[in-house]
């Protein structure tokens, strides 16, 4: 099993990154927030902590800051009908506290932010967090947020746009647009203002 690499960044993309260790290269997925933590760290050293995920089918390495992140992600997947993938998404748009918020309020509206995740989805996701809601506590209060939110925000929004078939450039003039006039406001929304002008 592959528990952390440390290597050189050799590609970073929206999901995923290419990490070269002693000249084999590793292709990780990764949430969003890594993303933006390695943004100006292509061509230099880096360190990850990865999920080394074996089926029958396929091998995928899952990329995170911390082991806490790491734990999380597994935590999320183990979740019933709650994939490796739909994990990593989840992930790329809130963390712990923010999920057990939305468990606490059943906020199912917050979890639709998240590109394709919708009705039966949102609310398959929404009762399986609320029913592990001890788990979660566990890793309430040590997420860090290494950037500011208001960036953050921007960014998620950019990012759910290209998802929903909008190109990086179109979509983060579409954000900045809307930053101008309304520097509070979190991704959902922001998507939201987009989609509907």
């Amino acid at each position: 099993m592959i528990g952390s690499l440390r290597g050189k960044l050799l590609r970073l993309d929206l999901d995923s990154i290419l990490i070269e260790v002693s000249g084999v290269g590793y292709e990780v997925l990764i949430p969003f927030p890594l993303h933006l933590q390695l943004r100006e760290e292509v061509g230099k050293e880096v360190f990850i902590h990865t999920y080394h995920s074996i089926t029958d089918r396929s091998q995928k390495l899952f990329g995170f800051t911390s082991n806490q992140d790491r734990e999380l992600f597994k935590l999320m997947k183990s979740l019933h009908g709650i994939g490796e993938l739909t994990a990593l998404k989840i992930l790329s748009f809130f963390q712990a506290d923010d999920l057990y918020k939305i468990a606490n309020e059943d906020d199912k509206k917050s979890l639709e932010k998240i590109p394709k995740v919708k009705g039966k989805t949102s609310e398959k996701i929404l009762f399986e967090i609320k029913q592990n809601l001890k788990k979660l506590e566990s890793f309430i209060h040590s997420t860090e947020r290494t950037v500011g939110t208001n960036l953050v925000q921007s960014d998620l929004a950019v990012l759910a746009l290209q998802q929903l078939g909008y190109d990086e450039k179109t979509a983060s003039k579409e954000v900045e647009s809307i930053r101008k006039s309304q520097p509070s406001l979190e991704a959902g929304e922001i998507v939201r203002l987009v989609i509907t002008k």
